[in-house]
């Protein structure tokens, strides 16, 4: 079911639909329900409008009262031509006096170099994503005034509190974390801001950067190879790109989590109290609790196995944490029935506090939905799908057949996310700190996301198997060989990705810029990695 039936996608969905910048599964969601829905239909119209207006005004206004540039412009088709002629130069001076098979070789070997290079600067897109972000962030946290604030603290076995801004001495409690910070040669002062996160960042010599978009936050997540800190995440509001939370993991397998207090502090001094450290990782609460504890991960775990045991985890814009001493769960835009059987699967657990803001917008009204197939109704079939549609028999039963395939395709993908989010939070290094019965709750929850998954991707080559065979794709297989099933859940999770990316474009909901030869034998290869995946994740968990 889309999750765009009970509310309206928000404004930063429908600007990402309009720019193309949406997966392929959401953008077909959002276009079926503009199809079906005038407001957002309206509001689609409208941001193009806007869009429009500003490039006028840049070519019409905005350039016309620019200064004049400091000198003429360069006849660059000349310049082109020039370092083209010295290229062919250099090349001739190099390869002309081999023979004619040592020049083809050579001429191969350059061609092989140029595609390095092409994937290189592919690949480096995050990282360059990233720069650009911490840059803006930074340049935005110069403007703010620089007044004294809290942040929260916390790691595997305590939570404080401390004051950036105030020059007090640092608590007893927090010193060990102070000398993990300098340690890793990360900034100390203002450790949960953009510019230390930069600041590291560019110290690390080879890294890889992740960039995600999730609501109203960014999260850029920089993996290094080597020093103190094997990975940092800094998670910014998109509102006035600020500082909001941090995780830090060290390999040695300490961690340090950093979140901004906005609440007021109750104590009067610059430097708050040290919390009650955190319980260890317990099976379960005792009968009576004493006044005042702490949540612990063993609450944790609970939580997520209640919100579990009603599918609130498969789709269901829900945060878990632990915050203030209790979990708070907490989301935004979920219908009032669903908030419902959420609360009724928490009640009675102490500890938890769950928090809901109402949507902005207003909760889409019952309206008639497009097909499935609508938006690529119009559109001439290609290669591909004319073949797949001549098998089925008929337009009809093609557009039945890819609707069918797109919906499986997204409840295995939500199995997919589910059992990726658990392998992040319980990473395989944290799950050797839990005791064996939280062992055991994770690994039973981990466990029935792998199955359910192994069973919906085996149902899903059952299906476009004999299709993609029909069209000249051969049968596949591959091996998975992750040591831990967190590994293997994030091969999973890219194993998927390639997977729905490929269907998207096999049956011409996505289109393609180039399209390989053979993209039938592609998504049957993907998805037979995805199969093996799945069947590896399962076999570990169950070890």
């Amino acid at each position: 079911m889309s999750k765009y039936q009970a509310t309206h996608p928000g404004d930063g969905v429908l600007l990402g639909y309009l720019d193309g910048e949406l997966p392929a599964r959401e953008a077909h969601d959002v276009e079926r329900h503009i199809e079906a829905c005038w407001p957002c239909r309206t509001e689609v119209e409208e941001l193009d409008k806007t869009v429009a207006e500003c490039v006028r005004y840049r070519k019409h206004v905005m350039a016309a009262h620019l200064p004049p540039p400091p000198r003429n412009w360069c006849d660059l088709y000349s310049e082109m031509e020039r370092a083209d002629a010295a290229a062919e130069s250099l090349f001739a001076r190099i390869f002309r006096p081999l023979p004619g098979s040592f020049r083809w070789a050579a001429t191969a070997v350059a061609a092989a170099a140029l595609v390095v290079a092409i994937v290189y600067q592919w690949r480096e897109t995050p990282s360059v994503k990233a720069a650009t972000l911490l840059k803006r962030a930074v340049a935005a946290a110069d403007t703010r005034a620089q007044a004294p604030r809290q942040i929260r603290i916390r790691t595997k076995t305590m939570q404080g509190t401390r004051t950036i801004g105030a020059n007090q001495p640092v608590s007893a409690a927090i010193a060990p974390v102070q000398s993990m910070f300098q340690s890793a040669h990360y900034d100390w002062a203002d450790p949960l801001s953009a510019r230390a996160f930069q600041s590291w960042r560019e110290s690390v010599a080879q890294k890889s950067d992740e960039v995600t978009a999730v609501e109203d936050r960014y999260q850029i997540r920089t993996t290094a190879s080597d020093g103190e800190l094997s990975s940092a995440t800094l998670t910014l509001r998109t509102a006035d790109l600020r500082p909001v939370e941090e995780r830090l993991e060290f390999r040695n397998q300490d961690w340090v989590e950093l979140s901004e207090i906005t609440e007021p502090s109750g104590s009067g001094g610059n430097v708050a109290a040290v919390e009650a450290p955190v319980r260890p990782a317990e099976p379960s609460r005792p009968a009576a609790v004493a006044p005042g504890p702490s949540a612990s991960i063993s609450d944790e775990l609970q939580v997520l196995a209640a919100l579990h045991q009603i599918e609130a985890d498969l789709g269901d814009p829900v945060e878990v944490k632990i915050s203030e001493g209790r979990v708070l769960v907490s989301g935004v835009g979920i219908p009032n029935e669903r908030q419902k059987q959420i609360r009724s699967a928490l009640a009675g657990m102490s500890n938890v506090a769950v928090q809901f803001a109402d949507p902005s917008a207003t909760p889409a009204l019952a309206e008639p939905q497009a097909p499935a197939s609508a938006g690529m109704a119009n559109a001439p079939p290609g290669k591909v799908q004319a073949r797949i549609e001549q098998q089925l028999g008929g337009r009809a039963e093609f557009e039945r057949f890819s609707s069918q395939m797109l919906d499986a395709t997204e409840s295995a993908m939500s199995r997919t996310y589910a059992l990726r989010a658990l392998a992040q939070r319980f990473s395989a290094r944290f799950e050797t700190a839990l005791s064996s019965k939280d062992r055991e709750v994770l690994r039973e929850l981990a466990g029935e996301h792998a199955a359910a998954l192994a069973s919906q991707v085996a149902a899903l080559q059952h299906a476009i198997g004999p299709v993609l065979a029909g069209v000249g794709a051969r049968p596949r297989t591959a091996e998975a060989g992750a040591a831990n099933w967190q590994s293997a859940a994030d091969d999973l999770y890219r194993a998927g990705r390639r997977f729905e990316m490929l269907l998207s474009v096999t049956l011409g909901v996505t289109p393609a810029a180039a399209q390989s030869a053979d993209l039938p034998g592609d998504l049957s290869a993907a998805l037979a990695e995805l199969r093996a995946g799945a069947e590896r994740c399962r076999y570990l968990l169950s070890q």
